[in-house]
């Protein structure tokens, strides 16, 4: 029988996470993911089989989730605001505007020193 990786297992157990998520059975999630079957996402959910980087790319993609949680288990970048998500809608001159209003209403503030 094959030894678990510690890490695979770990990695695993997050992919399996948002997978579940995303109310995603093993053989969707495969499909999307191009991984040749459910079984096979079940070996990487056990930690049995590891990933690719290239697959784990596709992986982070189809989870809609950063490559830093599904390997280290920490959040960097996906914290979702309100603001976030209007920012996101906006047109590159709107955003400029909308940074240099934060700037003004931060310096406002004291938060930023001239």
């Amino acid at each position: 029988m094959k030894r678990l990786d510690n890490i695979n297992v770990a990695i695993g157990a997050r992919i399996k996470e948002m997978r579940l998520k995303r109310k995603m059975t093993q053989e969707v999630f495969a499909e999307r993911a191009g991984i040749c079957s459910g079984q096979q996402v079940s070996n990487i959910e056990r930690g049995v089989s590891g990933l690719s980087i290239a697959k784990l790319m596709d992986v982070c993609e189809v989870l809609e989730v950063e490559a830093d949680y599904l390997l280290f288990g920490i959040r960097t970048s996906n914290v979702e605001t309100q603001l976030h998500k209007y920012l996101k809608q906006m047109t590159n001159e709107q955003s400029q505007y909308a940074s240099e209003f934060v700037k003004v209403y931060a310096k406002a503030c004291g938060l930023v020193e001239n």
